[in-house]
């Protein structure tokens, strides 16, 4: 199970994060100085059967809006987060557009700081959020408020990410790996991270890497952020790879790790996501 948040800068989307799964998803020296997310942040919550569930925490302002694309990509669920003094703002709206165009993944919505404003308030921005949710098709989406530094609302939030269902995944379809991060190690060479869309892989397997054209053999896996032997569909994965060095901006326009023939054919759709829509 993968569940990225999403919503406007400065919501809370981190601390309620952190509240969920106590861990702190701002990795970056720079975020933690301006308390404000830049990057993708990650983070782990083991469950009581063995499940782990996956967290991408997405940045809300519109400048790094190329890395919460990169973020959402194969995703089972996104957790929606709205503040109540706020209310829905822009990036609120771009992130549902963008979450219906990745094919409508279940949502949740969050109402956080709730301490912040009085009973009509709160019910206001609820009516709002509701509002909004009916125009990009997610009417049945529940919603929770809660205050994350005070804990309120977060177990029954707990309670109900618990209970979500994963998407069912193509796992006899060849390995799609949709990348988010890329970077060097030393000692363990190239390294690349994101969800797997389809399929499987093994240590030792050969693999693809689109946009630069080399193959890559997988020398070391991670998955749901432990190390495995093998890691499938729908799953975090962290690849290690033995191959020739490469630069970084090479990497970051690859967009999965599978490979194509002449004979291969690809069919898609476009929809235009238009400034009325934000």
């Amino acid at each position: 199970m993968i569940i990225a948040t999403a919503g406007h800068v400065d919501h809370g989307k981190t601390t309620l994060l952190q509240a969920i799964t106590g861990v702190n998803a701002d990795r970056l020296p720079e975020e933690k100085k301006r308390g404000m997310t830049i990057d993708l942040g990650y983070a782990y919550w083991p469950q009581p059967d063995g499940r782990v569930l996956g967290f991408i925490d997405v940045p809300g302002h519109e400048k790094f809006l190329s890395n919460m694309l990169a973020g959402v990509g194969g995703i089972d669920h996104a957790l929606l987060v709205v503040a109540c003094d706020d209310g829905v703002m822009a990036q609120t709206r771009e992130h549902l557009a963008i979450l219906q165009l990745t094919g409508n993944p279940q949502l949740t919505v969050a109402l956080t700081k709730a301490d912040r404003v009085d009973d009509a308030r709160r019910d206001e921005v609820r009516e709002q959020v509701q509002g909004v949710l009916r125009e990009y098709g997610f009417a049945d989406a529940p919603l929770f408020v809660t205050v994350a530094t005070e804990g309120r609302g977060i177990d029954a939030l707990r309670d109900h990410l618990q209970q979500l269902p994963s998407r069912q995944r193509a796992s006899h379809h060849r390995f799609r790996l949709a990348i988010d991060r890329a970077f060097t190690v030393k000692g363990a060479g190239l390294v690349v991270t994101g969800t797997a869309l389809s399929g499987e892989v093994n240590v030792g397997d050969t693999l693809w890497l689109t946009g630069v054209n080399k193959p890559m053999r997988v020398r070391g896996l991670h998955a749901q952020n432990q190390p495995v032997e093998h890691a499938h569909a729908g799953q975090r994965i962290r690849a290690e790879h033995c191959g020739p060095m490469l630069k970084k901006t090479a990497l970051t326009v690859a967009t999965g790790c599978y490979p194509l023939s002449h004979r291969s054919r690809l069919s898609g759709s476009l929809s235009l996501c238009t400034a009325s829509s934000r």
